[in-house]
């Protein structure tokens, strides 16, 4: 299985950088997946997916929910599983959300595709993750290590 897992986010936007310190911390635990960081245009993901069995992208978002909630979405024959009608899985402007909507148009998502979400409380300038959000970054880790595990 060719897996990747895609931390996106700018680790000087705060709790925007929660992607790639989780990504960071699943690479430390396991050698055998490939691991990424975008910290600009969600676009490059294309790129990086490119004859993929799985992908796991890891990203700040904003619902309805407490800062530092974990969600867990799979595209499966072509929608989402257990994502709210139009809920944005993004902070940034251009996002995770258009460049999978790009990819399903182009007919280049990976053949397995989850988005691990945590919400964030501060995307301001500087570095840092906020309380909620550094307290919720095991819990997305196991969410992504659950998702390498055969189904």
């Amino acid at each position: 299985m060719t897996v990747l897992v895609v931390g996106v986010g700018n680790r000087l936007r705060r709790d925007d950088g929660v992607g790639p310190e989780v990504a960071d911390r699943v690479a430390r635990l396991r050698s055998d997946v490939d691991v990424a960081e975008v910290s600009g245009d969600a676009s490059a993901l294309l790129a990086l997916w490119v004859d993929r069995s799985l992908v796991v992208v890891v990203d700040a978002v904003r619902t309805d929910a407490p800062p530092g909630t974990c969600h867990r979405w799979e595209l499966r024959a072509g929608s989402w599983d257990g994502l709210p009608p139009l809920s944005p899985f993004s902070t940034h402007l251009v996002g995770v959300r258009d460049a999978i909507d790009l990819a399903s148009v182009l007919g280049r998502e990976p053949a397995r595709l989850v988005v691990v979400g945590v919400e964030v409380a501060d995307v301001g300038p500087g570095p840092g993750l906020s309380d909620p959000v550094i307290a919720a970054v095991p819990d997305a880790v196991d969410l992504v290590l659950g998702c390498l595990e055969p189904s």
